[in-house]
């Protein structure tokens, strides 16, 4: 059996289920999360020097029907004060590019010298409206004061991302907006900045001046032609952005179209852009075909066709004799497009039918030769467009450089504009007057440049972060990280046979080249039986989902019966449909209330798959780092028997009750502080930021009393507890004992709680007065979370605002019984706990009676916590604790780069003994990494395994404050050497990992060995563009000296330094950040099996990427004893 005891693991305090079903749960759902915001290594922000601008080639109609004359609206003039009811000293505001209302309430709106953004009063001053991330210094019912999303009856100080590090409240020195509760708005100190982007303070704005929503709500109207109409709309979009490359082309009097402006920085040359805007004529056909095929000509640097010497700019032209263009300058992060706008149909425009040939690769790129709709006018614009937007127009540059297409129909709805911009991944708008195509133009612009600074989706675009077993089945998540605002995901189904995953014809499962599933695996929910590996758009439960019509979609809105009819997102239910509900004016551009419920439900009202014949919108949100959750409700002890419902959140703001055995949605939750964001998921925007919803963990809280392995409602209870991590800092608990009908038990955030990271951990701890001394009454252990201050990467100078506590709540209530921090109000106060604890708490019953009695923790600042439990004492006398280790820069004034070493995982501990000292103790197993950042590599990282002597003794308060605190030179150092021999004083060990490798997943201990698993970024910097790829690798170490765990020994006495470390690590095929490793331990296959038979091999696994973790003994219950203790 094993010679180590993992104490990883609360006290025995819940009922066991029938047969072997709990075991397998377990040993997944027990555990910490994947902590922090990793998804800079999914995706990645291109830096916006020059070389990244977009290039935007404006095709404008310069044919004779440009000279009708519309009735239409001035074009906005701000030295104009225009009549109307909006305030004149109010800013009013909205969500997102659409329009404010002036309401009569004051409600989205405030008053101006509360709008503190610079930079945003400087753009409402030349355009009327400033678009950018705002948050505002408001308090709630429930805390204080602190920045945080905007509140549509608020008043209270706007500031704008922009600002930071620029601006203030004045133009003094405290320039950053400050995080925390009831501080000063404003700060010097850049690492006590609020994170913008992140939660309170990630949302999206556009604020208009009063003057401009007069203008546009009852603007004065006029008679101008189409083409001035264009060109003053043109011009003033030109006018207000920045950071652009621009071309202009225009038809030509008779055939085709020249590029009389060459694709140039806008900044460096708008004046010219503007003049050759003023001289757009107004006459002739229109060539629409032709001139996109000149511009295919431009992009990849061809010879010139339509255009003539005297009309194309000089500098689009690599040579005059042959007219040869100067391919645009282009890089691997350039964004290329097209943007079309006509009043009318194509004319005398065939000529491009017999050309587009002689482009390269036309008919493998496009399947066909010619064009699809015959030689009739306008028939190769969607072909050449389509064309434009898959071929490679700059082999020479890694990566595929391609062009998309927007179009705009002015006062004309032509199917062919609409065909033509789907096909490319590009938007078709209607147009009529200024007012429509000054939206217009400005949406496309807007969508551009947000596009250009985004998140870009990496080579490896599909990662499995999560999994939940239940016997010997696997439910694992999948997502894809996208541009926008939803990132899909899915949950498959999978199972563990012979030591392999499998799919649902048995095959294996996994890609071993890869670390990931095969393209031919079959999960076992699939609809059509049509193989889908990780494709997270196939298959899984997200082919399951139900009917819109019937499926169950539930908020709080009022009361805690979350299946009453005032609960449910419904159209028929008033309550439902309320506009505050979801920061909606009714205004236009905004979503219709009842098609946003709808698409709520999953009616697809957009029709994003392109097939008007489907109702249903399939789709499921990601889950980036919440670990799902399998309840075993019953059954007959059996994979196919059993009934299990797998719960899973999203970060799209859902929580799913899905049937374990049909992948059948049951009911979903959605709490009603993310029904604002539907509205953003609605839309579906280009970002430059990660949305977040539930992205905590589940936590599954099962107590069968009579142990019959079935959930008795009445007698049993299943709770559900979850924080939000980056989606906020409440914790929420559900009643799920009735599978089918959920109740919400309470949502709680506590004083000094940051964001909702720590997983919480369920106990018994006998408080006294608190009614906590039997054995149903059970407490959470919760972690303080993560202070945003840490997405700064130097070591905060100030004590962090939030984060840097424990506490001990009652599961019924929520209610805090117990907490520990530095401020006076503390039950346990303690000055150095000045870091945030993020990682989940390590609670252990060390005297086996089935209360908590010891607890481990780690900080941000690199230090170790250690606590006892006296059970039975009042609130005030129940814990004592310090630090025991600092391996960081708190505390040990080590705060340059790389000592600034930060824990984010939860301390592995393990009950272990050394032969040559004859002495037990226990190994606190940690590793340190930058998780917020897992891109910088400026600090020094470790694996530490320190050891605590004092395996059983309860130290008193005053021995923690005279604890000999262990530090990094105390550890022996393991890296380039084996056999290494711990004397009887020694603290522990250490091993110094490689430069820019991290430990950023929690170790798990069997058998003697720890094992864990680090990360390695590699960033292309030739490439901006291209998301970091990485190398994962599995080290395996010896509990005792930190020895190789795998191979021989005696063959590596004579190697050198670097030939001993690679001995310890295992590179895996995997890429993005690997998870920790989990063990199975799986069920026999038949139920009457004999022998060997009944105890299959344990597995290990890293996501889905397995191995033999070199034991065979199946589990066995381990207990442990203090001498003189009964």
């Amino acid at each position: 059996m094993n010679n180590t005891t993992e104490l990883n693991k609360t006290p025995n305090w819940h009922k066991k289920m029938a047969g072997g079903f709990s075991g397998l749960m377990l040993i997944i759902l027990v555990g910490t999360p994947i902590l922090a915001d990793d998804t800079e290594l999914l995706l990645s922000i291109p830096n916006t020097t020059g070389l990244e601008k977009p290039n935007i080639l404006f095709i404008l109609d310069s044919s004779g029907s440009m000279q009708a004359i519309e009735s239409t609206q001035e074009p906005y003039d701000q030295s104009i004060t225009y009549p109307g009811s909006c305030a004149s000293n109010k800013y009013y505001w909205a969500r997102s590019r659409r329009i404010a209302e002036c309401r009569t309430d004051d409600k989205f709106s405030i008053d101006q010298d509360q709008y503190f953004c610079a930079q945003g009063v400087s753009q409402i001053e030349a355009s009327g409206a400033y678009t950018d991330i705002m948050a505002q210094y408001r308090d709630t019912t429930t805390s204080g004061y602190r920045w945080r999303r905007l509140n549509n009856a608020s008043n209270g100080p706007v500031e704008c991302a922009a600002d930071s590090g620029i601006h203030g409240e004045n133009s003094g020195d405290q320039v950053y907006a400050q995080i925390g509760t009831d501080k000063d708005m404003y700060t010097s100190d850049v690492d006590r900045e609020v994170a913008w982007g992140s939660s309170p303070t990630d949302r999206t704005y556009t604020v208009y001046d009063p003057n401009y929503l007069n203008w546009y709500h009852s603007s004065p109207i006029t008679e101008m032609s189409r083409n001035e109409i264009v060109k003053a709309v043109t011009k003033n979009l030109l006018g207000s952005i920045t950071n652009v490359n621009v071309g202009l082309m225009e038809f030509d009097l008779e055939e085709g179209g020249p590029v009389r402006h060459a694709l140039k920085d806008l900044d460096s040359n708008r004046s010219e852009a503007m003049s050759l805007i003023d001289n757009l004529g107004a006459e002739g056909w229109t060539p629409l075909s032709e001139t996109i095929y000149e511009s295919a000509l431009y992009w990849q640097g061809l010879n010139v066709d339509y255009g003539g010497i005297e009309d194309t700019d000089p500098s689009a032209l690599e040579s005059v004799d042959p007219m040869v263009y100067q391919k645009p300058t282009t890089y691997a992060c350039t964004k290329n497009y097209n943007v079309i706008l006509t009043d009318g149909s194509p004319s005398r425009d065939i000529g491009a039918y017999e050309k587009v040939d002689s482009l390269p690769s036309w008919s493998t790129t496009l399947g066909h030769n010619n064009c699809t709709g015959g030689n009739n006018d306008g028939a190769c614009l969607d072909d050449i467009s389509l064309y434009l937007s898959k071929k490679d127009i700059d082999p020479s540059i890694p990566g595929d450089q391609t062009v998309t297409t927007y179009t705009i129909g002015f006062n004309v709805d032509l199917p062919i504009l609409k065909e033509t911009a789907e096909l490319t991944g590009g938007q078709y708008y209607l147009a009529e007057d200024v007012k429509t195509l000054t939206t217009v133009l400005t949406n496309i612009v807007t969508n551009i440049l947000d596009e250009d600074v985004s998140f870009t989706a990496p080579t490896v675009s599909v990662n499995a972060f999560n999994r939940t077993q239940h016997l010997n089945d696997l439910y694992i998540s999948v997502f894809r990280p996208t541009t926008t605002v939803h990132w899909p995901g899915n949950i498959k189904k999978f199972s563990i046979n012979g030591g392999v995953i499998t799919d649902a014809i048995g095959n294996p499962a996994v890609d071993t080249s890869t670390g990931f599933f095969s393209d031919n695996a079959l999960n076992y929910w699939s609809e059509n039986g049509i193989p889908d590996g990780g494709n997270v758009n196939a298959g899984g439960a997200v082919s399951r989902l139900p009917n819109p019509i019937t499926r169950k979609i539930f908020s709080n809105l009022a009361g805690s019966n979350l299946v009453s009819e005032s609960n449910q997102i419904a159209t028929g239910n008033n309550l439902a449909t309320s506009l505050d509900l979801y920061g909606l004016q009714g205004t236009d551009g905004e979503p219709d209330i009842e098609d946003l419920v709808e698409w709520i439900r999953g009616v697809d009202v957009q029709d994003i798959d392109n097939n008007p014949s489907t109702y249903s919108r399939r789709q499921i949100g990601d889950t980036l780092h919440s670990q799902p959750a399998a309840i075993v409700y019953g059954g007959d002890g059996s994979s196919a028997g059993a009934d299990v419902v797998v719960y899973a959140a999203t970060n799209d703001g859902y929580l799913h009750a899905i049937d374990g055995q049909t992948g059948i949605e049951m009911w979903s939750f959605i709490p009603s502080e993310f029904l604002p964001d539907m509205v953003s998921l609605y839309e579906d925007e280009v970002v430059n930021y990660k949305h977040y919803g539930i992205d905590g963990d589940l936590v599954p809280i099962v107590v069968d009393r009579n142990e019959n392995g079935t959930i008795e409602v009445g007698t049993d209870f299943v709770y559900l507890i979850f924080g939000l991590r980056r989606g906020g800092n409440n914790y929420y608990a559900l009643d799920v004992t009735n599978k089918q009908s959920p109740e919400l038990k309470w949502i709680k955030t506590y004083d000094g709680l940051g964001q909702s990271w720590s997983t919480p951990v369920a106990t018994r701890i006998d408080i006294e007065n608190a009614g906590q001394s039997s054995s149903d009454d059970l407490v959470l252990v919760i972690g303080g979370g993560y202070d945003t201050v840490h997405d700064q990467a130097t070591h905060p100078q100030s004590p962090d605002t939030d984060g840097a506590a424990i506490f001990v709540v009652d599961i019924e209530t929520g209610e805090e019984l117990w907490r520990t921090s530095s401020v006076p109000e503390a039950d346990l106060i303690l000055p150095a706990m000045t870091r945030s604890i993020p990682s989940a708490v390590r609670v252990l019953d060390m005297s086996g009676d089935g209360f908590a009695d010891r607890m481990y923790a780690a900080d941000l600042g690199g230090q170790i916590w250690r606590f006892d439990i006296l059970n039975g004492s009042d609130p005030a006398d129940l814990v004592t604790g310090g630090v025991i280790a600092q391996f960081g820069a708190e505390g040990t004034g080590n705060v340059g780069a790389g000592g600034t070493r930060r824990f984010f995982s939860t301390p592995d501990v393990a009950l272990a003994y050394d032969p040559r000292q004859d002495k037990r103790f226990l190994a606190i197993n940690l590793g340190s990494g930058y998780r917020s950042h897992p891109l910088d590599n400026s600090a020094n990282d470790r694996f530490y395994a320190l050891r605590d002597k004092q395996v059983f003794t309860k130290l008193s308060q005053t021995a923690y404050d005279q604890y000999p605190v262990a530090n990094d030179g105390d550890m022996i150092e393991v890296s380039g050497q084996i056999n290494v021999v711990l004397g009887e004083n020694d603290r522990g060990w250490k091993l110094t990992l490689p430069a820019n490798e991290k430990i950023l997943a929690e170790s798990r201990t069997f058998n003697d060995v720890i094992y864990f698993v680090s990360f390695e970024p590699s960033v292309d910097s030739s490439d901006p563009c291209r998301a970091g790829l990485s190398t994962n690798r599995l080290y395996r170490m010896n509990i005792r000296n930190g020895d190789p765990a795998v191979g021989d020994l005696n063959t590596l006495i004579d190697g050198d330094p670097g030939e001993l470390d690679q001995a310890r690590a295992t590179t895996l095929e995997q890429g993005g950040i690997a998870v920790r490793p989990v063990f199975f331990f799986p069920s026999p296959a038949d139920p009457d099996c004999e022998g060997s038979e009944c105890t299959p091999p344990p597995l290990g696994c890293i996501g889905v990427e397995c191995f033999d973790p070199g034991f065979s003994n199946k589990p066995v219950r381990t207990l442990w004893t203090q001498n003189g203790v009964n």
